[in-house]
């Protein structure tokens, strides 16, 4: 017992001190191992990966090469902002490690005045046209591809550079971007890797799925490849992205600021104890620079553009001519509707790969060939003297989606039921406690399973049986019944609000962004294609989209009206008709999430027990953040659901679910029902059970305003004043300044409090019987007086008190005008927490406002 009790305690340090560390380490796939080689081996393996004997010799002449036109418009050369360089490390990752100059992108967040001191410094280094010596050196370190990797061939390199040189070429990166694409010298129906802004995976897949799909129910044909580069990073030669530089018309003044950076740049890899020797990039890609990206993206689109003339692409069924050849980065996709041109674009590409220095990797690409709307095995496709293997033989995943021979999503989807199996248990076994299982399941199951329910064909009564055991395994780490319903885990619109999202509304709301992306894409390849997104005959996403447009119109035709007491525009709500781009899909979104919340609190309402919150009329919502969450104890939020929803072991419950024989109460023998114990059983009642808890709550109110009275005697009051504005003169801007309040109309305020000893009414203010539970009074004569009152009233009889207590205060003394300013009052199950535990309070008129 008391190593498992330290094994839980080290598993609660590691857990908070990184959480998202220890969710991917629990619910990632397992890659460890050791390199375990001399520094000989690693440093031939090292020399054998970045030496390039031809790093002199041009690539020779290719006839084919596309031939991009002059720009219209020009490269952006003038010196880096300061709004850029503040940008550029806004955006980046706090936890990046740094490079060999030991600071980390913290440091620059963290002190504005050092980041301007650098600010100055890239200016020159732009001026120059040549980065810093130390820029061209970096620190790499080995990562294994899988689990128990101990060869060198199955680690890859990852490399630490320094953070200064990260800044200075995501700049540079993001300059020739917008040349590149305000230009079209991208095309990103073809290549959307690099390009920001783009959701590049999901457009290029739905594509390829959505021509599968129409060619499978037409019973048509069509040729698919996937093709795989061979160590595609590494072994890009740096005359091929010098080539792509000049092509495209980058000026030559950055044209040679990067490739004298290239030329010129050596990395060590570090393994334990282990450290090789520095070693020259003669090819490839700095992996981890900032600027890579978009050097790999330009050079891999000059050859897709280049080889796509030897084949048109197939035409969807909506009928729009599709790209033959599509790429994300190094990932290619070839789709025709004959196989002699699909052999032809496989010839073209692998001349100009070849001519490139490169190679196609034919064991890790795949062939689909759909004759008459059915997979044909007879015909394949190969590279050099191998042949591709085809979907048949062993499926391929592509962009984060698996195509195999069924053409169907069936397997993906009992294998996202697998994971979610997986998932839970190890978190069911990971020994933190049930509120951190919580936040794992928030943060690290749930992003996990939108993905592949957005790119498979997952049907809504699947997806519904998925969330069955979510809320299973939920209830059982946050200590509530069994049958507590699931809107109290997932609704929004409740009065106790957890911090915990519903795989069907995540589902939902995740498939409608998804039939927005694709419907207003800013690929027109993309909006024309007829892409489906399908869920299923129970909920369709294309036809929930369309209805919360219709209500956001209905809305703008209404316009703004008021809420409550407050004027017009006091709650001002963004328009649909003026909305655009994410703006739009945002409205788009939150209507359908108020849509599948309406559906809850129907649903709700015809619950009796659980459902009773649905008639607090008069009580306000309570949202939990996950800070209060972690904060508190677990009985306290069991208690605390358990109470809103009318599920604690009452009498009276345990009677109707048969755990008991009666619904009496064991002090008073009345019917025990939760309302009853917390407020109004007469015998707790004199005990003074309800005293103890009343007065633990007017004692931290009467400390509260005892502060308070003694800050505001050092206060001053602050002069109302009324600034004239000339005419022809526009009112300046001016902060509000702050109001005294209450107690700064005095000086002399004097506090009693019903604690210890029976408190009576002043009889120089009034003559009454009632015992009030606090009384503030300035002056020797007793007046203004303040007189307040904590009531102890559940839920459903929340009112206001003021009323009551004005009646018998006006019957003693009719000729004190009381009148009401504000009432706060504290409910017995505390589920309001700070907000309502306070007072009543009757104001005599003659004292001036009540504020708080």
């Amino acid at each position: 017992h008391r190593r498992r009790g330290k094994e839980r305690a080290r598993k609660r340090s590691a857990f908070i001190g990184n959480p998202f560390g220890f969710t991917k380490k629990l619910l990632g796939q397992k890659r460890r191992g050791h390199l375990a080689c001399p520094v000989e081996e690693i440093d031939n393996h090292l020399h054998a990966t970045y030496s390039d004997t031809l790093r002199d010799h041009d690539l020779g002449l290719c006839r084919g090469l596309v031939a991009p036109p002059e720009p219209g418009i020009q490269f952006d050369c003038a010196e880096p902002t300061l709004k850029e360089v503040e940008e550029a490390v806004r955006v980046a990752r706090s936890s990046s490690a740094p490079g060999p100059s030991g600071v980390p992108y913290k440091v620059y967040k963290q002190c504005p005045q050092l980041l301007r001191c650098f600010w100055k410094i890239l200016k020159v280094i732009w001026r120059r046209g040549k980065v810093a010596a130390q820029w061209r050196y970096a620190e790499g370190v080995w990562i294994p591809k899988e689990e128990g990797s101990c060869d060198i061939k199955q680690f890859c390199i990852i490399s630490l550079l320094s953070v200064e040189s990260k800044i200075f070429f995501k700049i540079v990166s993001q300059r020739l971007t917008v040349f590149l694409l305000n230009n079209s010298y991208i095309d990103t129906s073809v290549q959307k890797g690099g390009v920001p802004g783009v959701p590049g995976c999901l457009e290029h897949t739905e594509v390829v799925t959505q021509l599968i799909r129409e060619a499978k129910e037409s019973k048509g044909d069509l040729a698919t490849l996937w093709l795989d580069l061979a160590n595609a990073y590494g072994s890009i030669p740096h005359k091929l992205v010098e080539i792509a530089l000049v092509r495209h018309h980058v000026p030559v003044k950055f044209h040679d600021l990067i490739m004298d950076y290239y030329n010129n740049f050596s990395a060590r890899v570090s393994s334990g104890q282990v450290t090789s020797s520095w070693h020259q990039l003669e090819k490839g890609i700095i992996t981890g620079c900032t600027i890579s990206v978009s050097l790999f993206s330009l050079a891999m689109n000059m050859i897709v553009k280049s080889a796509e003339v030897e084949c048109r692409g197939p035409k969807s069924k909506s009928g729009t001519r599709q790209p033959p050849i599509r790429a994300f980065m190094d990932d290619l996709t070839v789709m025709t509707t004959s196989v002699p041109g699909c052999r032809w674009l496989l010839q073209g590409l692998e001349r100009l790969i070849s001519w490139a220095r490169m190679s196609f990797k034919p064991a890790k690409s795949r062939s689909l060939v759909l004759k008459k709307g059915k997979v044909s095995d007879r015909i394949r496709f190969a590279l050099g003297e191998t042949t591709i293997p085809s979907v048949t033989e062993n499926p391929v995943k592509s962009l984060g989606k698996i195509f195999d021979s069924s053409l169907k999503d069936s397997t993906a989807i009992k294998q996202t039921k697998r994971d979610l199996t997986i998932w839970l248990t190890a978190i069911d076994k990971s020994g933190l406690p049930g509120k951190f299982k919580a936040w794992i399941y928030q943060h690290g199951v749930l992003p996990r399973l939108l993905w592949p329910l957005s790119v498979y064909e997952v049907p809504t009564s699947t997806v519904e049986a998925l969330e069955k055991p979510i809320s299973q395994f939920l209830r059982r780490w946050l200590g509530l019944p069994r049958s507590l319903s699931s809107i109290a885990l997932y609704g929004h619109s409740t009065k106790l609000h957890l911090p915990l999202s519903g795989l069907s509304e995540e589902f939902k709301v995740t498939r409608s962004r998804e039939v927005m992306m694709y419907r207003d894409s800013r690929d027109i390849k993309v909006t024309a294609a007829g892409i489906l997104v399908k869920t299923g005959r129970k909920w369709q996403a294309q036809e929930t989209v369309t209805k919360a447009e219709v209500r956001l119109r209905h809305k703008t035709l209404v316009g703004s009206v008021a809420t409550a007491r407050a004027g017009f525009g006091c709650f001002p709500r963004p328009r649909y008709d003026l909305a655009h781009g994410k703006e739009r899909r945002r409205l788009i979104q939150y209507e359908i999430r108020a849509e599948v919340e309406e559906e809850r609190y129907t649903k709700m309402a015809g619950m009796s027990k659980q459902g009773a919150w649905t008639r607090w009329e008069q009580v306000d919502s309570r949202r939990i953040t996950w800070a209060e969450l972690w904060k508190a104890e677990p009985f306290r939020i069991k208690f605390l659901v358990q109470s809103v929803y009318d599920v604690l072991p009452s009498p009276a419950n345990l009677h109707m679910w048969g755990l008991a024989d009666t619904s009496e109460c064991k002090l008073c023998q009345k019917r025990g029902t939760l309302e009853h114990i917390l407020s109004n059983c007469s015998k707790a009642l004199g005990e003074g059970r309800y005293r103890w808890r009343h007065d633990r709550v007017l004692k931290v109110l009467a400390d509260s305003i005892c502060t308070a009275i003694q800050h505001s005697k050092t206060q001053v009051a602050p002069k109302q004043t009324i600034t004239f504005i000339r005419a022809g003169q526009k009112e300046q801007h001016q902060w509000p300044r702050p109001t005294g309040g209450l107690l700064s109309t005095a000086r002399d305020w004097q506090l009693q409090v019903d604690l210890g000893r029976q408190l009576k009414f002043p009889g120089n203010i009034t003559a009454t019987s009632l015992r009030p539970d606090m009384v503030l009074t300035s002056d020797p004569l007793g007046r203004p007086a303040k007189y307040a009152e904590l009531p102890l009233l559940p839920e459903q009889r929340v009112e206001s008190p003021v009323p009551r207590l004005r009646r018998p205060l006006t019957a003693a003394n009719p000729q004190t005008p009381w009148s009401e300013r504000t009432a706060i009052e504290k409910d017995h199950q505390k589920h309001l927490g700070g907000r309502r535990e306070g007072l009543a309070v009757a104001v005599d008129p003659q004292g001036g406002s009540v504020e708080r």
